[in-house]
């Protein structure tokens, strides 16, 4: 596994040339469990694990292609003409896709891949918040993983408990 918080770190800052609001809340997967639509500052994004793909590669050695998700909320309201909302859903995952493709997840073994869009799909409309999931997937070769222990061979006495 692999942490997600290099990219929640990646897409909070505002990206140079994007015009309009930045999302206010840009955090992982128990922040989004947790979300109140009624109280929810928007716009926001969360990155949310999605699934880990293995192939063995070897002693201690994972092929992982691993996916993750990009929830992306905002206001669901008409503000002057038809299509505002969807222009404004394609602007933030426009600048989004901008931030994540061609950057690279640092796993420590210098083996990254970098990150690819794998396709959206709308979560939910409402009456006033619209949330869509953008995936990503990267490619990446684990080898930190720590060598099996010794074989149980005998029990050693180590003295009364207190």
């Amino acid at each position: 596994m692999i942490s997600l918080t290099p990219l929640i770190k990646h897409l909070t800052p505002k990206p140079t040339g994007f015009d309009g609001i930045w999302f206010r809340q840009v955090a992982g997967a128990a922040e989004f469990a947790r979300i109140r639509p009624e109280s929810l500052p928007l716009p926001a994004a969360w990155i949310v694990r999605a699934a880990d793909k293995v192939k063995h590669a070897g002693e201690r050695a994972e092929d992982v292609t691993l996916a993750f998700d990009v929830v992306i909320a905002i206001e669901n309201a008409r503000t002057h003409s038809q299509g505002d909302t969807d222009d404004l859903l394609l602007k933030y995952r426009q600048a989004v896709k901008g931030l994540l493709l061609g950057w690279e997840m640092q796993t420590g073994n210098g083996k990254e891949k970098p990150l690819k869009f794998a396709g959206g799909q709308v979560l939910e409309y409402t009456d006033g918040d619209l949330y869509w999931r953008d995936r990503y997937e990267f490619e990446a070769l684990i080898t930190n993983y720590l060598p099996d222990p010794p074989p149980f061979d005998s029990v050693n006495y180590i003295g009364e408990r207190p």
